[in-house]
């Protein structure tokens, strides 16, 4: 089927499904962080927008002074990235949550014990955020961490043999803002966003999987 129409814009089918697709793995996502934290995480209602080539000075740019980011790649034959942009207390939180010692500033990366901890809930979060996609299309899908951006640091997470391929032509931002709750349901605040970014080809083996 055809992805976008000669204004750019997305069908409506296909932007339908990358809605449910970006809720069903945050949805996942959110219950690994709230096992870990023992606390409960809303959701926000997905933003899906076409967006043209996108660089990795355009992906740095979205991550706040306040916040830390962590990128993985999509395995082949997709093409793209999941990001998850998170605050930096929240980061800490789950540090201190995992190792039992509280780190902040450049001591989350320079700290061993707490670094690898980090690449640890980073492989969690994309473990549970593509089970749960590939749980839906019935496909089998793969990312992996390559990156952990703060403080304008950017640090290679995992085996990277190489360079991640850029996200070429067309692609569509899916992201997805979630929060915590305190234990009787309110609200506290945001405190991360998921953006799922797969490129036009990889739209496609979804939409096609969905029998779109």
């Amino acid at each position: 089927m055809k992805l976008f129409d000669q204004d750019g814009k997305l069908d409506e089918d296909v932007q339908d499904a990358l809605y449910e697709l970006g809720n069903v793995g945050v949805g996942m996502a959110s219950i690994t962080i709230g096992r870990i934290l023992g606390v409960r995480v809303e959701l926000a209602a997905p933003n899906v927008v076409p967006v043209a080539e996108v660089s990795d000075q355009t992906l740095l740019a979205n991550v706040g002074q306040d916040q830390a980011g962590i990128w993985m790649r999509f395995a082949k034959p997709m093409n793209g990235a999941v990001l998850f942009i998170l605050d930096r207390s929240f980061v800490y939180d789950v540090v201190e949550k995992m190792t039992g010692r509280r780190k902040e500033g450049n001591e989350l990366y320079t700290d061993e014990i707490a670094f690898t901890s980090v690449t640890e809930f980073a492989n969690m979060l994309s473990a549970a955020y593509m089970k749960a996609v590939g749980k839906y299309t019935g496909m089998r899908i793969f990312v992996s961490p390559y990156l952990f951006v703060m403080d304008q640091q950017q640090i290679s997470l995992g085996d990277m043999q190489q360079e991640p391929d850029p996200v070429a032509g067309q692609a569509v931002w899916v992201e997805t803002q979630f929060q915590l709750l305190d234990e009787d349901g309110g609200q506290t605040h945001a405190v991360g966003r998921v953006v799922m970014l797969p490129d036009d080809d990889t739209v496609g083996m979804l939409m096609e999987a969905l029998g779109l």
